[in-house]
């Protein structure tokens, strides 16, 4: 975070409260990853102000497996503040949360961000982590027989809405499995733009 930019501020979580709510968030983070997973952190919630931002970072291994962020508030924002997270073809998905939604993704293993500044008023997010039940190194082991392979060959995207549309489906692509969210600014990674 640029905190020396702008300040962060922490609403405090009641301590009788954090391990219920972390509780009952890992039920939906497990329904999404099919995994049986224990608590690893629960925190914020973080109230961002204008200006704030995010710089792209990985998480770490041995505790965020599986992440999820809530938007608890916002208001009087200028512009929608996006969630930027890099999936595992290098593709920049930039999401718009309201209020009550929930992002889900693997925190220390895909590159994630809100790089734009926040324009005006506020946002407040709650984040949790997990990961599989007693197994630290999970991210050291070779995927089990089964596993989903990730996306690779993803096919051909182009914009089809305004550039600043983000979560609008401003970019199609031949591959529905990539969804609304793909960045309608056409990064394919971090090194270089252009067409997807």
């Amino acid at each position: 975070m640029n905190w020396w930019e702008t300040p962060v501020r922490f609403v405090q979580i009641p301590w009788a409260l954090k391990t219920v709510w972390q509780d009952r968030l890992r039920l939906l983070v497990k329904r999404w990853t099919g995994e049986t997973l224990e608590n690893t952190d629960l925190y914020g919630m973080r109230r961002y102000k204008d200006g704030a931002r995010l710089l792209t970072h990985l998480d770490r291994e041995s505790t965020h497996a599986a992440s999820l962020i809530v938007n608890v508030a916002q208001g009087d924002l200028d512009r929608p503040w996006t969630v930027e997270v890099h999936n595992h073809t290098d593709r920049l998905h930039e999401v718009v949360m309201v209020p009550g939604e929930l992002v889900y993704y693997e925190s220390a293993a895909c590159l994630h961000a809100r790089n734009t500044p926040l324009k005006g008023g506020s946002y407040i997010s709650l984040f949790a982590q997990y990961r599989l039940v007693g197994d630290p190194d999970w991210y050291q082991k070779e995927n089990p027989p089964g596993t989903r392979e990730r996306l690779l060959d993803v096919g051909w995207c182009r914009l089809v809405g305004e550039v600043d549309t983000m979560s609008q489906g401003a970019v199609v692509c031949k591959d529905p499995r990539i969804g609304p969210h793909l960045s309608p600014n056409m990064f394919t990674d971090h090194k270089r733009r252009g067409p997807l």
